[in-house]
């Protein structure tokens, strides 16, 4: 079997989701990763995640020749709102016919709440067959997981085959200013993984920008490697923000627009083909 290279929607903020799905198509891409992020998704609401949409989307995903296997549909699962929420988003992810919906977990200052909501969020994934993937994330300080160590640790502790981790390797140069090295810290995410997020980042005079997969600091061609020889890899998703920089000390932020329509398809395509020349078949 092919290995699984999504294109996350993510990448086209700031355009719709139909131009968004047929670029990707166009691009040669046959997985697609639909990415939903309170906070960061323009004029996100509950409302997405109806039965109707998922109808309408899976239509259009499918005439396009694309497959999906993941949804990012982010909330914070430290809130008392949050098992709704999620619900919401796997009953979304079900329609849709992924495997796994990814989403974030909150601060350590309500890791109570979190640890009361977890048990029943493991309970419906394991009633509708889907994998929930816990993120690392970008934003945030003081997170429940900050990196491939700690969100290993979380998994662990709840001890469900339908919680695993998503691990983000750009989120995790991000959140610790550069620190940490995600050619490393992944190996402790890997066992307890279901998804990698390949996202990088390279030095601007401004800052950094969010760069293409083999042009950054993130060792793709290093990380890649070592998945495919020790048989490890993982389905896979590049999720790019081009509407996004960051400051010298990586807060992210927003642009006033996104960059044009050619630029995004021709630099996704450039991560694509640089991904697929690394893992080949395997």
């Amino acid at each position: 079997m092919d290995p699984v290279i999504s294109i996350n929607t993510l990448a086209y903020e700031g355009y719709d989701l139909t131009t968004a799905l047929e670029e990707i198509s166009k691009i040669g891409a046959d997985y697609v990763e639909l990415g939903f992020t309170k906070g960061f998704t323009e004029g996100l609401t509950e409302a997405y995640f109806s039965e109707a949409f998922a109808q309408e989307t899976g239509k259009r995903i499918f005439d396009l020749g694309l497959s999906c296997i993941a949804l990012s549909a982010h909330t914070d699962l430290s809130t008392e709102a949050s098992i709704e929420e999620l619900k919401r988003r796997i009953d979304f992810g079900k329609r849709l016919g992924v495997k796994i919906v990814n989403t974030k977990v909150g601060p350590k200052s309500r890791r109570d709440r979190f640890e009361k909501n977890i048990d029943a969020i493991a309970n419906y994934a394991e009633s509708m067959g889907i994998i929930l993937g816990l993120e690392n994330p970008a934003e945030g300080a003081d997170q429940i997981i900050e990196s491939g160590k700690t969100g290993a640790a979380v998994v662990k502790e709840i001890g469900s085959d339908f919680i695993k981790l998503n691990y983000d390797f750009g989120n995790a140069f991000i959140y610790s200013q550069g620190k940490t090295n995600p050619a490393e810290d992944y190996k402790k995410a890997l066992p307890y993984a279901c998804y990698l997020h390949l996202k990088n980042l390279k030095k601007s005079s401004n800052g950094w920008d969010f760069a293409q997969i083999g042009d950054g600091v993130v060792s793709y061609d290093i990380i890649l490697k070592e998945l495919v020889e020790e048989k490890k890899l993982l389905p896979l998703s590049i999720e790019h923000l081009f509407i996004y920089t960051a400051t010298k000390d990586l807060t992210v932020r927003r642009k006033a627009k996104p960059p044009e329509l050619s630029q995004i398809s021709m630099s996704l395509k450039a991560s694509l083909d640089y991904v697929k020349s690394l893992i080949g078949n395997h």
